[in-house]
């Protein structure tokens, strides 16, 4: 949960709200939460909604638009939930509708709207799978050149000898727990470069290269700053 922003971090302590609901949208500019998390969030902070107003619903287009009030203490906010063959593709177009005004209300009493944005309110905010963390989730963005190729990190190697998931889970914790072991920034570079790393590292999938790029990239950072600190240290 380090790489989440401070104020998505103190949303979901605040909550309770796991680390599997929530994921970066396109962009990674904001994250979604998912709409059960939400529905969670509503009964613990006494939220209550009022009869939602039809703004408009036409069934042969398969389109809705609803205006719903929410109140939560003496806070009341409203706002749109709309759904249509543009931004829907679930058949339960008036269901996705309620769904998308309610989690919007819920999060605009919750001061979180605009960082935060339900999973239902665009297609491409859904995550294909919750439960699989991906690099992207726990790392920022390393640094690469023109080819896309890693810059001060694990080189780019061509694929080595395909091993299945559960082959793979010890080879990575290996070369885990030897990148971190290294003491200095100079130390973790030559491992990363040696064969003896490189020959395994060719094994895993890109999304286990990608996790090990960024221990790669968090470890050089923690020892960057142990090495400032002892300069500063034999300065004074």
């Amino acid at each position: 949960m380090s790489r989440i922003p401070k104020e998505i971090q103190d949303f979901m302590e605040k909550y309770d709200v796991r680390s599997d609901e929530v994921w970066p949208v396109p962009g990674g500019k904001a994250y979604a939460v998912k709409h059960k998390a939400l529905e969670r969030i509503a009964v613990a902070q006494k939220i209550s909604f009022e009869r939602p107003a039809i703004i408009g619903c036409d069934l042969a287009e398969k389109s809705m638009v609803v205006c719903v009030f929410g109140t939560m203490g003496d806070k009341t906010e409203w706002t749109f939930g709309e759904a249509s063959p543009a931004n829907n593709k679930n058949q339960y177009f008036a269901a996705m509708t309620e769904k998308r005004a309610k989690d919007r209300v819920i999060l605009k009493l919750l001061a979180a709207h605009g960082d935060l944005y339900s999973e239902d309110e665009a297609e491409d905010f859904k995550r294909p799978n919750p439960h699989v963390t991906r690099p992207e989730d726990v790392f920022p963005p390393i640094e690469r050149d023109e080819r896309g190729h890693p810059v001060d990190n694990i080189q780019y190697v061509e694929p080595g000898k395909k091993l299945t998931v559960a082959e793979q889970r010890p080879v990575f914790a290996a070369l885990q727990k030897e990148l971190q072991a290294t003491d200095s920034i100079k130390a973790l570079r030559a491992y990363g470069e040696s064969k003896a790393f490189l020959d395994r590292f060719a094994q895993l999938k890109p999304d286990w290269q990608e996790f090990l790029r960024g221990v790669y990239d968090e470890h050089k950072q923690a020892l960057r700053q142990l090495e400032i600190g002892d300069d500063m240290r034999m300065a004074g």
